[in-house]
């Protein structure tokens, strides 16, 4: 399929799929001076988007694939890459967690106070 294709099955524009050619992470094949992508494609877009949604950067996602195309899918060095770059991102969403529940904590508080000082003046 070719690039107007491809951005419609993906959802996404011609210049993120561009960019991400140039950061080596989407390697179409070309075919008369046109790139043809391929299901391998996809899968590979897709999986960019995956890992930007666990939390990871462009950066780090690059990291990754540049692992694959070294190494191959199921290397140990790409398998403990990803591992370690989503038990980074699980501490952070617990410590954000923990952060957020003692925000709960304290606004809940706060207007427990504020209901009992309303009541106290209506009496």
């Amino acid at each position: 399929m070719q690039i107007g294709e491809f951005i419609k099955t993906v959802e996404t524009t011609k210049d993120t799929v561009r960019y991400y050619e140039e950061l080596g992470m989407i390697c179409p094949s070309w075919q008369n001076n046109r790139r043809i992508y391929a299901p391998k494609d996809i899968q590979d877009f897709q999986a960019i988007k995956e890992m930007q949604a666990f939390g990871l950067s462009l950066k780090e996602v690059q990291g990754v694939f540049g692992l694959k195309r070294s190494n191959g899918c199921g290397s140990p060095e790409l398998l403990g890459s990803i591992t370690e770059k989503l038990q980074e991102q699980q501490r952070q969403l617990q410590q954000e967690e923990q952060e957020l529940k003692y925000k709960q904590e304290q606004i809940g508080e706060m207007l427990d106070m504020l209901r009992f000082v309303e009541t106290e003046r209506k009496e």
